[in-house]
């Protein structure tokens, strides 16, 4: 089954699924939108394309029999079980008989590579599609309707490779950017958990944070082939341990500290 039916079978609010809050027409969901980026890139790609779809806020698990996720070992990320995270948009089509997808994300680049590390793991039904998507963020909307047009005659791993070098000038430098993104989390989440509106969803977002950059930082480190030549001589072990050695750099907040300092604040 190719990835735009899977992403079809998704099952939003308006048909009684909690797959996700959206899933249709592009078109039909634009005008719900607010003005800003979001809506302005959206409104480019439907100029390119007026047939495309999309899914909005597409919850997802975390697999336990994913061995990543088993190396990463942060327990918080299960407490929320189906829907521990959610993308926050993915645009869908079809042209020339190919299928093709866009991980789009409304907050930093990292995220949205640790939403496609966990859309596509192995345990994953879209891992046997993973050629077929890419991840960006928001921020450059020329980028996204290049990369869009590029998926459909250019291998998707070579396209998110040029895009990591638009970010990062290699994975020490990603890897500067994850832990000062985790730091941040961490210096706002207990006043963020104790004047939050909805608690649970505030704490739950923190923790898919926490797991998207641990995940980013593993998955980008074992994925680096130049890596495991240059600084582990071909060693995968050599380069497995340090790659958990870095996801464990990301240090959390846990679920209980946050819940509890919110109770204290409001007693």
């Amino acid at each position: 089954m190719g990835i735009f039916d899977l992403l079809s079978g998704k099952e939003d609010l308006r048909k009684g699924g909690s797959d996700c809050q959206f899933n249709g027409y592009l078109e039909d969901y634009f005008d719900s939108l607010e003005e800003g980026p979001v809506k302005e890139v959206l409104g480019a790609l439907f100029a390119k394309d007026n047939s495309l779809k999309i899914i909005v806020k597409l919850y997802l698990g975390v697999s336990k029999n994913s061995i990543s996720n088993a190396i990463i070992r942060y327990k918080d990320i299960f407490k929320f079980e189906n829907k521990a995270m959610a993308i926050p948009y993915i645009v869908y089509g079809k042209k020339d008989g190919k299928e093709k997808a866009l991980i789009l994300v409304d907050d930093d680049y990292i995220y949205a590579k640790g939403l496609y590390y966990s859309l596509t793991e192995p345990a994953s039904a879209f891992q046997e599609v993973k050629n077929d998507c890419v991840a960006l963020d928001f921020s450059n909307k020329e980028l996204i309707l290049d990369v869009y047009d590029a998926l459909f005659y250019k291998r998707a791993g070579q396209i998110q490779r040029d895009i990591d070098k638009r970010y990062f000038a290699d994975y020490d430098s990603s890897f500067a950017k994850a832990l000062a993104l985790s730091k941040d989390i961490g210096d706002s989440c207990l006043e963020g958990a104790a004047n939050a509106d909805d608690k649970e969803e505030y704490i739950r977002s923190c923790v898919a944070k926490w797991f998207l950059i641990k995940k980013f930082v593993y998955v980008q480190y074992m994925v680096d082939k130049d890596i495991l030549a240059s600084r582990h001589e071909g060693n995968v072990k050599q380069q497995r341990n340090k790659a958990k050695e870095n996801a464990d750099a990301i240090r959390f907040t846990s679920v209980s500290d946050m819940w509890r300092y919110r109770s204290y604040q409001k007693g």
